[in-house]
């Protein structure tokens, strides 16, 4: 396989995870967020920011990461830059959920105290 085969098949793989891995994270965010906020159109409204910068974010790695030279070669090359990349998209990923989830506990303790405070 050649430079600008690897190139284009890591692009390929690469895109493909960003697509999943958004699609996943647009639904997964919007029902924390509707969670969080108790509001549809601004669970909306901030969902489409968050994952508007998670694809930002994602492809800007991967543009990074296709055009490393990790000093493998064909098929090697494909498989460990789209490990790499699966890796660190992977990281980023949790720290999505785990910033939704962070936002949820917080509203939800905040519902709690509020509860007490009302008694």
């Amino acid at each position: 396989m050649d430079g600008t085969g690897v190139y284009i098949a890591t692009l390929v793989v690469g895109v493909v995870a960003i697509v999943v891995v958004g699609q996943l994270l647009r639904r997964a965010g919007h029902d924390f967020l509707e969670e969080v906020y108790g509001d549809r159109t601004i669970a909306t409204s901030l969902n489409a920011m968050l994952v508007t910068l998670y694809h930002l974010l994602a492809l800007g790695l991967l543009t990074m990461v296709a055009t490393a030279e990790l000093g493998f070669g064909g098929a090697q090359l494909v498989v460990a830059r789209s490990g790499f990349f699966l890796l660190v998209l992977g990281g980023v990923y949790g720290l999505a959920l785990f910033g939704l989830a962070t936002a949820r506990n917080r509203r939800r303790q905040q519902d709690v105290e509020d509860g007490f405070r009302r008694r």
